[in-house]
């Protein structure tokens, strides 16, 4: 675990935990892959049946629109948190490269 001072006058630490962020990572993304290979196809194929798009079921049948456009938005929500946590987890990578090679220029390696 790393400790991040908070810099602009905050007095408290950072708890930085690899494992939790990458865990996190690894959750959204099970999430995004279950929405792209089961839901997102087959709301693709009930919204394209005739029951669901003609006839006197359409009435009825009209409210999953609304729900299928939330699933969608609920996937571009996961989508963006997977960006976010991808970008702290480069972020992190590339600030450790660079203490490790203020290290080793101390060292004179």
């Amino acid at each position: 675990m790393a400790n991040a001072n908070m810099g602009g006058g905050g007095s408290g630490t950072i708890d930085v935990n690899p494992d939790e962020i990458t865990t996190v990572f690894n959750y959204l993304n099970r999430i995004l892959s279950e929405l792209e290979e089961t839901a997102i196809p087959n709301i693709k194929k009930l919204s394209s049946l005739d029951y669901y798009t003609a006839g006197k079921a359409m009435k009825a049948m009209a409210v999953y629109d609304e729900a299928n456009e939330k699933i969608m938005d609920l996937y571009d929500h996961y989508s963006r948190a997977a960006t976010l946590v991808m970008d702290i987890l480069l972020t992190m990578m590339e600030v450790d490269q660079q203490i490790a090679e203020q290290i080793i220029a101390k060292l004179e390696v």
